[in-house]
């Protein structure tokens, strides 16, 4: 292999070399004739630098498996015993990252962090081993298992990465940081993909991917950092010639989002929701234009809390200030509550979403369809939409999950400060019904609220039940109710009790372990964030 020309600047992270890595010819065939350039004669290959022309691409119907190796490490660290295995890992720390390697004009991005420091592991393993169908795949902390291998294997399992030793091909150079970005394509065309891959020594990897791409096809560009891996030459040559020019570290927008997720998880990703739209709008469509309304930035990242598992996130645009700004009142809720929804300003935003839900489904079924559907829900619920919806949903709104009734079916019941006439008009109509299949009944409750249930006992229960706030496994697995305009909740080990005879075993053994599921959203101006978690019993 051949340098690119002198003169050339070097690329930040990855020095002034960057590497063709022709696959193999197949025992018996001729190799194909190098291309060359115009001014460079044909021979050993390179990736051309500043003011060359670029290869044409060179297609393969398979890809570059070594290019879903990454990938698969960012979306899902392998399948271990049926289950997507998650570790945390302080990936914000010192050394390069993925996004410093990859061009500042990506639309959805993700990395992560195969090397979680010695108390997350024990954190991660003492996770999953809550889950009797991970112990035997996630072993023991002190083996300190290498999860890169992990990915590797489960790739060859599936067929891919045939001939490569992890041991000898892999290891070697491999290192622990993964990230895959999203590009927008040319006028019309597709979106791209590449996979930035840590790298520790060079030379390794040149041969190591080299053997890889030959086996599966695709192209590479090695840098002293990271490694750019993807379908064509042509796309990852731009990739890190933008790079190049200005990273996606370096993106105004990813920045401040990162800025305001704090920490780094295991997994992090982001997605430009508007540039992302464009794309797909314009692939679709052969030229510019949109698939949709604004969809603003999102920024998540996967993390553990002790022996809780944790999704965070942020969003900026339509997603935030979508919702009221009061706080939920939990407290007002029975603490024997199995699952809880509580929001609000969501009547408020069932108005304001409302024109945009037509507008795209009038698209779809047509606008005398689309009429004729309203004109039914009326005459079945005897509402009108939108308004009337919205007036009985009200702006504090809660649906709360009960234990079963005698029928052995959850007992169901909405809270709401709405218009307590809706619900009655809804009753009404649907008990006037042959064969109703909702037998409801209606409530009043306390502070100008009513309570639309399932049957009298349960309505009279939520009606007049408190305390959910003060439960010891709410506040753990939604320690941000105070101050969210938005919680979901659901108290898996009260579900597993009373609706776990209609479980498989699978489903109940791997439940078992767990404690309740929690999700908290407040916004502030137009941003907002977002905390799921899961707790373990």
């Amino acid at each position: 292999m051949s340098y690119p020309p002198n003169g050339q600047p070097a690329l930040p992270g990855h020095g002034a070399r960057r590497w063709r890595l022709r696959p193999a010819p197949a025992p018996g065939l001729r190799p194909a004739r190098p291309q060359g350039y115009q001014g460079h004669p044909a021979g050993p290959a390179y990736s051309p630098g500043y003011g060359q022309p670029p290869v044409p691409p060179r297609r393969t119907g398979r890809g570059a498996k070594i290019a879903a190796f990454g990938a698969a490490g960012v979306l899902g660290l392998g399948l271990l015993g049926g289950g997507a295995v998650f570790a945390y890992s302080k990936v914000n720390g010192s050394g390069p990252q993925p996004e410093e390697a990859l061009p500042g004009d990506a639309v959805a991005f993700a990395k992560v962090d195969l090397d979680p420091s010695a108390d997350q592991k024990i954190d991660a393993y003492r996770f999953l081993r809550k889950f009797p169908d991970a112990k035997d795949a996630v072993g023991n902390p002190a083996d300190d298992a290498d999860l890169r291998k992990v990915i590797f294997e489960g790739i060859q399992k599936e067929g891919g990465l045939e001939g490569l030793s992890y041991d000898s091909d892999v290891e070697p150079w491999l290192g622990d940081r993964f990230g895959v970005a999203m590009l927008a394509g040319g006028e019309g065309e597709q979106p791209t993909g590449v996979v930035a891959l840590a790298v520790t020594d060079t030379d390794k990897a040149k041969a190591g991917l080299a053997k890889a791409t030959g086996a599966e096809g695709g192209y590479c560009s090695v840098g002293d950092a990271f490694a750019i891996c993807g379908q064509d030459q042509a796309v990852v040559d731009k990739a890190v010639n933008d790079a190049a020019s200005g990273s996606l570290a370096d993106s105004p927008n990813f920045s401040d989002d990162m800025k305001a997720l704090g920490e780094d998880g295991l997994m992090t990703a982001w997605v430009d929701g508007d540039a992302a739209s464009k794309v797909a709008g314009a692939a679709m469509m052969g030229g510019g234009g949109s698939t949709g309304q604004s969809s603003g930035r999102v920024a998540m990242a996967l993390r553990f809390d002790g022996p809780t598992l944790e999704l965070a996130g942020t969003a900026s645009g339509q997603q935030a200030g979508m919702l009221s700004d009061d706080d939920v009142s939990v407290d007002s809720l029975p603490s024997d509550a199995t699952g809880v929804l509580s929001v609000r300003g969501l009547g408020p935003a069932v108005k304001t979403m409302w024109g945009d839900l037509e507008k795209q489904a009038k698209g779809v079924v047509g606008d005398d369809q689309w009429q004729s559907g309203l004109d039914e829900a009326r005459t079945a619920t005897g509402l009108s939409l939108p308004d009337d919806l919205a007036a009985l949903l009200g702006d504090d709104t809660s649906v709360v999950m009960g234990g079963p009734a005698a029928d052995g079916v959850p007992k169901i019941a909405l809270r709401s400060n709405g218009e307590k006439a809706k619900a009655d008009t809804l009753v009404s109509t649907l008990s006037g019904q042959t064969g109703s299949p909702l037998p409801l009944v209606t409530k009043d409750g306390s502070d100008g609220t009513y309570v639309l249930a399932t049957e009298g006992g349960y309505a009279t229960h939520v009606a007049t039940g408190s305390g959910l706030g003060d439960s010891d496994a709410f506040k753990d697995a939604v320690p941000d109710a105070d101050g969210a305009n938005a919680v979901a909740y659901v108290d898996i080990e009260q579900v597993v009790a009373q609706y776990g005879q209609d479980m498989d075993d699978e489903a109940k053994r791997n439940l078992g372990g767990l404690k309740a599921f929690g999700m908290s959203a407040s916004s502030d101006g137009d941003r907002s964030d977002f905390r799921v978690r899961l707790t373990t019993r």
